[in-house]
């Protein structure tokens, strides 16, 4: 697999690039395999699930700022949601909750740990949610998953709501540890791993993905660098080889990643 960059937007991309159905396939039982595996991510996040659950109030607002800095109520979306991340600080909350996902086995998961989630399988468009529906959208590392970035875009801005809040991560293609560790990946022959695996069909820098946003109508009311939010206590625990905690370590300690909050 390579990358190709677009001369006109700077967005990365693989070609070639996986089709729906080896997406699919690879993202069944995500959670139990690779990384997440071998860090015991499904243990990791039902201990994070009871943690968040005992916080008070402020605690909780704190912990979720970027949620409950913005909104306090309303139709709750996250999309991808995996084990539920998105969910996990506003399950207790005055949110209607939405999820969906591809894999079967997370949102079973998701079902089972969080209170009257309506989930859906599959894409996100093949959800057709009304028209300006959701008061609030979560997109936590999808955007680098999907076969065409600008077509959730605009599905994101017709189903949210006016004044509704956007918030999207994703890894940050410009961050210094990225950029030096391809540097010395491409200078050894070999595709760089941190973030160019089959499943991420394209990487934004910041630049890109906050134009792209704006182009569609959406104000940016928030953008930042952030690390990979592990726990190193969690990383040395895990059964991932000595390697991939070394570079996992990096990845927590350096700004990999972007969130973005923005509105409609």
């Amino acid at each position: 697999m390579s990358r190709v960059k677009c001369g006109n937007c700077d967005i990365v991309f693989a070609n070639p690039m996986a089709d729906e159905n080896e997406l699919v396939s690879f993202y069944t039982n995500y959670y139990h395999k690779g990384n997440f595996g071998l860090l015991n991510y499904v243990d990791l996040t039902v201990n994070s699930i009871n943690e968040a659950r005992k916080l008070s109030e402020p605690e909780l607002k704190a912990k979720a700022w970027h949620i409950y800095d913005y909104k306090h109520n309303g139709r709750f979306l996250d999309i991808g949601c995996g084990l539920g991340a998105g969910l996990m600080y506003v399950d207790q909350s005055g949110f209607e909750l939405f999820a969906t996902d591809f894999d079967a086995d997370a949102l079973s998961f998701v079902q089972s740990h969080y209170h009257n989630v309506k989930t859906h399988k599959g894409e996100l468009m093949s959800a057709a949610y009304p028209d300006d529906y959701f008061d609030y959208i979560y997109c936590n590392h999808v955007i680098e998953h999907v076969l065409d970035p600008t077509a959730y875009i605009n599905e994101m801005y017709r189903i949210l709501k006016k004044d509704g809040v956007l918030y999207i991560g994703t890894p940050d293609r410009l961050s210094y540890l990225y950029r030096i560790y391809r540097t010395v990946k491409f200078l050894s022959l070999s595709i760089p791993r941190i973030i160019d695996g089959i499943e991420h069909t394209f990487i934004f820098s910041k630049r890109n993905l906050s134009s792209l946003l704006t182009k569609k109508g959406f104000s940016i009311e928030f953008h930042k660098s952030i690390p990979l939010r592990s726990s190193f206590k969690d990383i040395f625990r895990s059964d991932m080889s000595f390697k991939k905690k070394i570079s996992r370590y990096g990845q927590t300690y350096f700004k990999i990643n972007q969130e973005l909050i923005c509105r409609k």
